[in-house]
């Protein structure tokens, strides 16, 4: 959803169910066993997928958070030097990644159990939304501790959203260390970073506090023996 297309190039990929390869193995055709499925896939397709001038924001959310990052780099760029309106936009990004938070995100995949179909549906993963919203605001405001201390909080917001998803937590632990790498590499006063500091040490215990909450949680493995041995 939302990536660029261009007209020739193919849209979609199909193969043979293993009962259609067994019957094109039959006939030793596999042109003639698929054809008929080939076509009804295409006109499938067809109905299913809509093809536009431009990107929209219905199912596109990687639109919206494109929407706020360009304008804040454009108001961290030298030329600008706009600081606050950035923040401002990244604000605004943390309550889009905290509604994302709480939806399913990356590959769609479904399947039929009467035919043995699998369907496919490429898409981004919450981390890939994290690096596409975050990642260029943080190579162009680095060097400023206050945008760097948002972006962290937009993390910490996001991190509570989430729930009990480790593989969410990891990818945030990811982007805020590539936050906080950033900041030492740029900043150039070393007492700047104090209050960026401050907010990772907050981020960076939330995990693990919920990650030492669920081990305290799992059922123990215990091992309990079917009769005892005579005392």
């Amino acid at each position: 959803m939302g990536e660029h297309i261009t007209a020739g190039t193919p849209l979609a990929w199909i193969w043979p169910t293993p009962a259609e390869a067994a019957s094109a193995a039959a006939k030793s055709s596999v042109r003639s066993a698929t054809t008929f499925s080939s076509e009804s896939f295409a006109e499938d397709l067809d109905a299913a997928v809509r093809i536009g001038f431009e990107r929209t924001l219905e199912q596109d959310p990687a639109l919206g958070f494109r929407q706020l990052m360009d304008p804040a780099c454009k108001a961290l760029s030298p030329a600008v030097n706009d600081p606050y309106t950035a923040i401002q936009a990244i604000e605004h990004m943390g309550v889009l990644f905290a509604a994302l938070a709480v939806r399913p995100a990356g590959p769609l995949v479904v399947h039929d159990t009467a035919t043995g179909t699998a369907v496919g549906v490429p898409a981004r993963t919450f981390a890939e939304h994290l690096s596409v919203g975050i990642g260029p605001i943080r190579r162009f405001g680095a060097s400023e501790p206050t945008v760097m201390r948002t972006l962290l909080r937009l993390l910490s917001t996001t991190l509570y959203a989430c729930g009990e998803d480790p593989d969410r937590w990891e990818a945030i632990e990811c982007q805020m260390n590539l936050l906080t790498a950033a900041a030492e590499r740029e900043t150039v006063e070393r007492a700047d970073l104090a209050p960026v500091h401050a907010e990772a040490d907050a981020l960076r215990r939330a995990p693990a506090a919920r990650r030492a909450g669920v081990a305290r949680h799992e059922p123990a493995n215990t091992a309990t023996p079917e009769s005892a041995p005579p005392t």
